[in-house]
């Protein structure tokens, strides 16, 4: 896999790599630098217009990087740039259309690739945790998922749940902290067994969990640290994950479009020896 400057780990042993080794990548400074100040003392709504703009510069970043894929050669992806319109809207058929925050459209396919965004980025009122509003934010998703694969069943549908890093230390010391509980609840909410399954529509086809570092935490790390967790690995109950078990956002995106357009070789075997075919003969 290809190695990304940006937020990755000095050359070392990735075991042995630190969060204290990370530098900012671009990408997510521009994200919260688009956003502005973050609102920690503000009301619901101040929070969730800074929300809004956060996950769409993110929006960005992730398109930027499947416009690198090899794979997705001629596809539309979208959005192009910081503050050009919303999110496009993808046809879903019967009449109905769907927000998606990041997708990959094949002119005749349809939608192919799509990515949902969502934040769980302020502590709640009582500054006690960052998953008071997981619960909503899982069905909002389950919803989501559920139109697109109604209508485009092969549309591979991916989860991005952002989460700023203090949310791995949380809580109490009993208690899984927001970040754990986040990715064991996105995991049981992903990876269908079969598209054409109508039971298994409202499931994400991939998710992860990103942790990020606003430089406003107690915890001393500059603006700007992403790393994103495969919620089918395992998190820890409290605590920062390891850099080995995560991935730079470029990183992510390759595994997303790997899983996309994977498909099994055929393996083919040998026919029987025909001796009056002189293409076979000697064989």
């Amino acid at each position: 896999m290809t190695k990304h400057p940006d937020s990755e780990a000095p050359e070392r042993n990735p075991s042995q790599a630190r969060w204290s080794d990370l530098v900012p990548d671009p990408s997510m400074l521009e994200a919260l630098r688009y956003a502005g100040v973050r609102p920690e003392d503000g009301d619901q709504n101040a929070k969730r217009r800074w929300s809004e703009k956060f996950a769409h510069a993110c929006a960005v970043a992730f398109a930027r990087e499947l416009r690198k894929c090899a794979d997705l050669r001629g596809k539309t992806i979208t959005p192009v740039a910081i503050g050009e319109g919303t999110e496009a809207l993808v046809p879903l058929g019967a009449g109905a259309t769907k927000r998606v925050d990041v997708t990959v459209v094949d002119r005749i396919l349809g939608l192919e690739v799509g990515i949902s965004l969502k934040g769980l980025n302020f502590r709640d009122s009582n500054g006690d945790q960052f998953d008071k509003n997981l619960t909503g934010s899982m069905y909002e998703l389950a919803d989501e998922v559920r139109l697109v694969h109604e209508w485009l069943p092969r549309a591979f549908m991916t989860a991005v749940f952002f989460l700023p890093l203090e949310s791995t230390v949380d809580k109490t010391s009993r208690a899984p902290s927001s970040f754990a509980r986040t990715v064991t609840n996105l995991r049981e909410r992903s990876g269908r067994l079969d598209p054409f399954l109508p039971g298994q529509a409202a499931r994400c086809d991939s998710a992860y969990v990103a942790l990020y570092s606003s430089g406003a935490e107690a915890l001393g790390y500059p603006e700007g640290l992403v790393r994103l967790m495969n919620v089918n690995s395992a998190p820890p109950r409290r605590g920062r994950p390891r850099i080995s078990d995560t991935l730079s956002i470029r990183e992510a995106v390759e595994q997303i479009v790997a899983q996309a357009t994977f498909s099994a070789e055929v393996e083919w075997g040998q026919p029987e020896i025909d001796p009056s075919r002189p293409d076979q003969a000697g064989a």
